[in-house]
């Protein structure tokens, strides 16, 4: 009796297990679909960007200093902020650098010390014209005593040798008060030089003294201010970043591959971070003629085609763009591209997810999945188009396809449409 109990508990496990099993194996599917239509169909090439305001301008530092303090904003009268409107030439920040000062006082104390000794009746210049008046009446008197005594020769009153050696006497003091005028212009040539060397010197350090005021380089807003008084900035640290957001574009890096394809005035399709579902429509305005060795990517200019702008509050400058949807891009917001390079006005078109990696389909037809080998044709980022094998009304499946094989049961959970994109 109790082995039958036993067995008997067994067997109804057994039947749960073989129950559960049968369960998962039959039951149905949930899965999202979507209906393949004919359309529009269009291949883009993919790029990812940025939202950036059209004109910005980034001040780094060009040497080495620390940030010694921050200017007030005369609108709002507390210091400059990210956020607020600026006006070009304003100043925002203010850096000091120990060693410019040190030199500072060099080159002025240098200035001065050159300019004293030009002065007209400085010590160092009477110094040397003293000199100069004392050869002078040296090489006179000796010139002089040499007339004497050349007249005397000529009576017999002197012999030659004592003529002979005062008209040496005479010729080396004149050569003495000729190398001393010589000297005399040529310290006074080296001291003007000196002059203008210290002066170009101060003016110099003035100039870089007036370069550590980190000024506005144009009207707009403070996109970045990225440092604070007493931080140290190293050479090429980010100071400030300057944009004008009444006109926003979107800056992406398209392939070296796909360039050959995107055009001027192509249109594109564009989602922005935070507004999947949305797409947003633009134009490829600009494409810069070299690429980015290190990524092998070009970069592309895209604007918004139907943007608008909304004042701001703070200010005139401040306004905001605003797009479809009543979206409002930031600046630096992720934007994905689909630049359109070629379309078809009557096609079939279904949702890329649909599209598994052996470019298949799953159809459904009487509550089960059909595995179908589609021909693509046009293909973007959204959709897809179907040269053969869908046609128009087809029902196909968007979602969990890894979990389908042909002849899956599904029970359809949500109903979407499908357009060209």
């Amino acid at each position: 009796m109790k082995r039958i109990l036993v067995l008997g508990v067994f067997g109804l496990i057994l039947l749960a297990g073989v129950f559960a099993v049968g369960s998962a194996v039959f039951s149905p599917v949930e899965v999202q679909v979507a209906t393949a239509r004919e359309g529009e169909a269009m291949a883009t090439v993919y790029a990812t960007g940025h939202v950036e305001a059209r004109e910005r301008r980034v001040i780094r530092a060009q040497r080495a200093a620390v940030v010694h303090e921050s200017f007030t904003n005369p609108r709002t009268t507390k210091p400059f902020t990210e956020g607020d409107e600026v006006h070009a030439g304003e100043a925002i920040l203010r850096l000091r650098e120990t060693s410019l000062a040190v030199r500072q006082e060099a080159a002025a104390a240098e200035l001065k010390r050159v300019s004293e000794q030009l002065e007209p009746r400085s010590p160092y210049r009477r110094v040397l014209e003293s000199q100069i008046v004392e050869a002078e009446g040296v090489a006179k008197d000796d010139r002089a005593r040499e007339g004497r005594l050349k007249q005397q020769l000529t009576s017999g009153n002197v012999s030659q040798d004592a003529y002979d050696q005062a008209r040496t006497r005479a010729e080396s003091a004149e050569q003495r008060l000729a190398q001393l005028n010589q000297q005399y212009a040529q310290v006074m040539d080296d001291l003007a030089a000196a002059l203008s060397r210290a002066r170009a010197d101060l003016e110099t350090l003035k100039a870089a003294e007036q370069d550590d005021i980190i000024r506005a380089p144009m009207d707009g807003v403070i996109l970045r201010l990225p440092v604070k008084p007493g931080e140290f900035a190293v050479l090429g640290t980010e100071l400030l970043k300057v944009g004008d957001l009444r006109e926003l574009i979107i800056e992406a890096e398209v392939n070296e591959d796909d360039i050959g394809n995107v055009q001027l005035e192509r249109s594109v399709n564009i989602r922005l971070a935070g507004f999947d579902s949305l797409l947003i429509k633009g134009s490829v305005y600009e494409i810069l003629p070299d690429a980015d060795r290190s990524t092998k990517g070009y970069t592309v200019r895209v604007k918004f085609t139907n943007a608008r702008l909304i004042e701001g509050l703070r200010g005139p400058l401040s306004g905001r763009v605003e797009l479809e949807g009543e979206v409002r891009p930031l600046s630096g917001m992720t934007a994905e591209l689909g630049i359109v390079v070629a379309t078809k006005p009557e096609a079939i078109t279904f949702p890329r997810p649909a599209l598994t990696p052996n470019n298949t389909v799953f159809v459904v037809k009487d509550g089960r999945s059909v595995e179908t080998r589609v021909q693509l044709g046009l293909i973007n980022f959204s959709t897809c188009e179907a040269v053969s094998g869908l046609a128009a009304g087809d029902v196909v499946v968007v979602s969990d396809t890894r979990s389908l094989s042909d002849g899956t049961r599904v029970r359809v959970k949500e109903t979407s449409s499908t357009s060209a994109r």
